[in-house]
């Protein structure tokens, strides 16, 4: 903080609204230039951002700086000192050393479990062979009968094995001959998704490691604004244009509508900010405000 000090007398949320109001630009105008929340602008000036974590904090200072034209030698000194992290101390004590008894006795439980699961799946195994041989021997219908006949049926007395069934019946077909077993896997594998209402669109975000997500819509309704842990897969829907922020693009897939974005022209530093689609924010966008 001293370093800090030493450049500028106050704080960094009155530096960086001191050169905005000396560019007389408003908030909105900064947050559309971009792409942050006006909110989270409006808590870095007010020195109030203190709930989100220093390393998003510290990116969006370099961001806003950067549009305020702050030179890159002086960005240092505004961000905020990352949190020393505690040492780690062992607080167990060493494993008592154990004696030749010890020793013997846990050689001897292990032989006598051994031989207690081995005899077990001896006869778990014997008796599931002595079942399956009483369970497949049919009895034979008389030779004058005809064993497709309702006569010839009623003559097999034991359960019949799914072996022994007719190949057409495990894989029927239906009049269009299509495999009705795999039209309905399919069905499974991929469930059908509601309906978005019109001009809506759906997004996707599956992350691999711990990232920031920050997502908005055109109706400014905030759609996520959280850290996604690794691993986890969510779906989001709104109007179009939508503002992104992603803390770590690295380990973050996203797709509209079924269709992936390809993060890396947008991302700088591994954090990656954008507008999408891009037609939608060029069709939207508002002449610069004046410097």
């Amino acid at each position: 903080m001293k370093e800090q000090q030493d450049l500028i007398p106050v704080s960094t949320g009155e530096y960086l609204k001191s050169l905005r109001t000396k560019r007389k630009l408003s908030l909105a105008e900064v947050a559309r230039e971009v792409i942050l929340d006006e909110k989270i602008l409006d808590a870095i000036e007010q020195d109030a951002a203190d709930h989100i974590a220093v390393l998003y904090r510290n990116g969006y200072i370099q961001t806003y700086a950067r549009f305020l034209r702050v030179p890159e030698d002086k960005i240092p000194a505004l961000l905020v000192p990352a949190p020393q992290e505690p040492t780690l101390q062992n607080i167990f004590s060493a494993p008592p050393k154990r004696n030749s008894a010890d020793k013997w006795l846990r050689a001897s439980s292990y032989v006598l479990a051994s031989l207690l699961v081995g005899t077990l799946a001896w006869q778990f195994t014997h008796e599931a062979v002595r079942l399956s041989q009483n369970g497949s021997q049919l009895q034979k219908p008389p030779a004058a009968e005809n064993p497709a006949s309702p006569a010839g049926q009623q003559a097999y007395s034991g359960p019949v094995n799914a072996s022994i069934a007719p190949l057409g019946a495990l894989h029927g077909k239906n009049t269009d001959g299509v495999d009705t077993a795999a039209k309905a896997w399919a069905a499974l594998s991929k469930p059908a998704l509601p309906a978005l209402p019109e001009g809506e669109n759906r997004l996707q975000v599956v992350v691999s490691a711990d990232s920031w997500v920050e997502i908005t819509d055109a109706s400014g309704k905030q759609l996520e604004m959280d850290l996604l842990r690794g691993g986890s897969d969510s779906s989001y829907h709104g109007l179009p244009p939508f503002r992104i922020l992603f803390g770590r693009a690295s380990a973050v897939h996203l797709s509209i509508d079924g269709e992936e974005v390809d993060l890396s022209p947008f991302t700088r530093e591994d954090v990656a900010q954008l507008t999408w689609p891009q037609e939608l924010q060029a069709e939207n966008s508002e002449p610069d405000g004046q410097e």
